[in-house]
């Protein structure tokens, strides 16, 4: 399904003179990709060379990152994706189908669907991670990576996120959490317990909670229903593990885009930067972790800069 979006410019800003909107239209595409049990759904938006968005969670889908990143469709062609059992991705869930190999699987099925020998790829959170097993798996696929807010290379660094994120938390805010996540409700799908748990989950994820507010977006029932198993699932399997020695031989141009008052420490950064050879780290100051929300415009900055010095078809 093609549409087109709207995208408005603002010019003539100097002292008085009124300021004219150019108004710029990218095509808009939705469709899905079979994959074994299901499909995968995604979405492109502009023209350029693609950027493969890959959201995190486990369990969330694009639709957090989409209005804070669709600028980025004026240079590019922006394709976002939700990963299998959230957003619109349909996939019969066990724990053979909810695996770091079939979410890679996944990836490389857009990519080749969508006809792309070489990509771009931006992974936040969980989502960078992915994104470097992605690489690691497919080297030559992969023109630059892009990891904004990432999880950490080891088991031990998810370790470490999970004391900091404890730490951050009042008793009144965990207990309630682990209130809602025993409520029937709230496991078999129920909006609202949802979003007061998200609320609770991600108030630590902010350096200045008064922009809190600006990450609402529209939640998909199929997110609610699956977001606790597929999260349990994933994590699961990132509790043992060391990815270090594979992304030592990543060649791709990597930018790590962190930000120093981020639940993930920024040491873990500096870990995935010393690991891996051709990464630049990029500290956001007064920034949390969801720095693209915190400062748009500065975070936006930084991967077009990035993205010139990128060489290579």
């Amino acid at each position: 399904m093609f549409r087109h979006l709207a995208i408005a410019t603002l010019s003539g800003t100097i002292l008085g003179v009124s300021l004219i909107a150019q108004v710029r239209t990218v095509p808009v595409r939705e469709a899905t990709v079979l994959v074994p049990k299901g499909s995968i759904y995604y979405k492109t938006v502009g023209r350029g060379q693609p950027i493969l968005i890959v959201h995190g969670g486990p369990g969330m889908d694009h639709r957090y990152l989409y209005p804070h990143l669709v600028d980025l469709a004026r240079d590019h062609r922006l394709i976002f994706y939700d990963q299998r059992g959230t957003g619109a991705s349909q996939v019969k869930l066990t724990d053979k189908t909810v695996t770091i190999e079939q979410f890679v699987s996944d990836i490389d099925a857009v990519r080749r669907h969508l006809g792309i020998n070489r990509i771009n790829i931006l992974g936040h959170s969980w989502g960078g991670l992915l994104a470097v097993h992605y690489t690691v798996r497919h080297p030559l696929n992969v023109r630059s990576l892009m990891l904004i807010n990432s999880s950490g290379l080891t088991g031990e660094a998810q370790q470490e996120f999970f004391k900091n994120l404890d730490s951050m938390r009042s008793d009144e805010e965990k207990e309630e959490i682990k209130a809602i996540d025993k409520d029937p409700a709230y496991i078999a799908g129920d909006l609202d317990l949802y979003k007061r748990r998200s609320e609770l989950q991600i108030k630590p994820y902010f350096f200045d909670l008064e922009k809190l507010p600006k990450l609402a977006y529209e939640v998909s029932p199929l997110t609610v229903k699956n977001n606790e198993q597929v999260r349990t699932w994933i994590w699961r399997q990132l509790l043992q593990y060391d990815l270090r020695p594979q992304a030592s031989r990543i060649r791709a141009p990597t930018l790590i885009l962190h930000s120093d008052h981020d639940v993930i420490p920024q040491s873990v950064a500096e870990e995935t930067n010393d690991t891996i050879p051709r990464s630049t780290l990029v500290i956001m100051k007064d920034n949390g972790h969801y720095s693209f929300v915190e400062q748009n415009k500065e975070f936006l900055e930084e991967v077009r800069k990035f993205l010139k010095t990128v060489r290579g078809p």
